[in-house]
């Protein structure tokens, strides 16, 4: 199989899913690798630092997508890339299609395979791939909330923390998971008020004691709202794996919150997880509702894409080396395959789709 690596196709994505020091080593080991033009100048990479790895550079997506069989991306696919796939592509990348009926209907049409980054799981039950990206998520998401509480910005005009005098920001975090994790880490860091909510004691337990002005509640409706209720920045990152986002945040909650507050969803992958919510971009980051400013990016770890990218990468190489040495069926990432050959294979994605 060749491998090709595309331009990103998402407004303000700069990752590339293989830096040239991946891709020297799956041509050193005598793979074929493509690499569209410019694919990796948003991370810093140039198409020379891509040949100087043995890669082939191609001056169009059709040129791409015909030279490549496995083709490795960031995120999915958009509606103005799927003309460029055929049923011989097998695509490697995050797909969330959960929340993404039409999509998978697309790439079932094609007849194509589709495997999933987020479903690739190692063997401690780790998501090696989703991991770092969704730390990334979770330190963005309160360092970019933050901001927006700037009164300049639209926000209520309170900083965090860090000022003896004045009292400390409140964030409610909602979820402890790698995203949850890194985004109380990070807000603790500042000096602001945590309060962070989960449905396991033991993890609540472990977070509150390795960080300061953390408090952990279980999560129930009630303790929720009032969470809500109470925070000057809300982070949303509650996620089930292959599964459509659960709605935790009603508008209800919403309309109780003090004007110029601010909330972040993670979840916006997967659907988002609060009521009525709907993507956002780097070009237009947030909105308002309520006088409460929204901000929901799909692509979240694009705004710091050198970073993302090399992370990225390094979980990225070794599953494709398995797939173009094993071959998909002989690989743990038979697992995480959400289409094969045009059918929807995985048994989450069936259930949520309804198939």
């Amino acid at each position: 199989m060749n491998t090709g690596i595309p331009l990103e196709m998402m407004y303000g994505e700069g990752r590339v899913a293989l830096v040239p020091s991946a891709c020297a080593e799956l041509t050193t080991a005598g793979h074929a690798v493509y690499l569209e033009t410019g694919a990796g100048l948003g991370s810093g990479y140039r198409d020379q630092d891509y040949r100087n790895a043995g890669v082939e550079v191609v001056t169009s997506k059709e040129a791409l997508f015909e030279a490549a069989d496995l083709i490795v991306m960031v995120k999915q696919p958009l509606e103005q890339g799927l003309r460029y796939l055929q049923k011989k592509h097998t695509v490697f990348s995050f797909l969330h299609l959960a929340p993404q009926p039409a999509l998978t209907r697309q790439l079932c049409d094609i007849g194509l395979t589709a495997i999933a980054f987020e479903a690739v799981v190692d063997a401690n039950g780790n998501r090696p791939l989703l991991a770092p990206m969704s730390k990334i998520a979770g330190r963005l998401a309160v360092l970019g909330g933050a901001a927006y509480l700037f009164q300049n910005n639209g926000g209520k005009g309170v900083l965090l923390g860090g000022i003896a005098s004045a009292d400390p920001g409140k964030v409610a975090v909602l979820g402890a998971g790698m995203a949850g994790e890194q985004a109380v880490a990070t807000a603790a860091s500042l000096g602001a008020s945590v309060t962070i909510i989960d449905s396991d004691a033991d993890r609540l337990q472990r977070l509150v004691l390795g960080y300061q002005h953390c408090t952990g509640v279980l999560s129930t409706e009630q303790s929720v709202a009032e969470a809500v209720k109470d925070a000057d920045l809300v982070i949303s990152a509650v996620m089930v794996a292959g599964r459509r986002a659960p709605v935790v945040i009603t508008q209800a909650m919403i309309d109780r919150m003090t004007p110029g507050s601010v909330i972040v969803d993670i979840a916006i992958d997967q659907g988002g997880s609060v009521e009525n919510i709907r993507p956002t971009s780097y070009e237009q980051p947030v909105y308002r509702c309520d006088d409460i400013l929204l901000q929901a990016v799909p692509n979240m770890p694009g705004a710091v894409p050198r970073t993302a990218s090399q992370a990225l990468s390094s979980a990225v190489l070794p599953c494709v080396v398995e797939i173009l040495e094993r071959g998909l069926e002989q690989s743990r990432l038979q697992a995480a395959t959400a289409v094969q050959n045009g059918q929807v294979v995985d048994p989450v994605l069936k259930e949520e789709l309804g198939l």
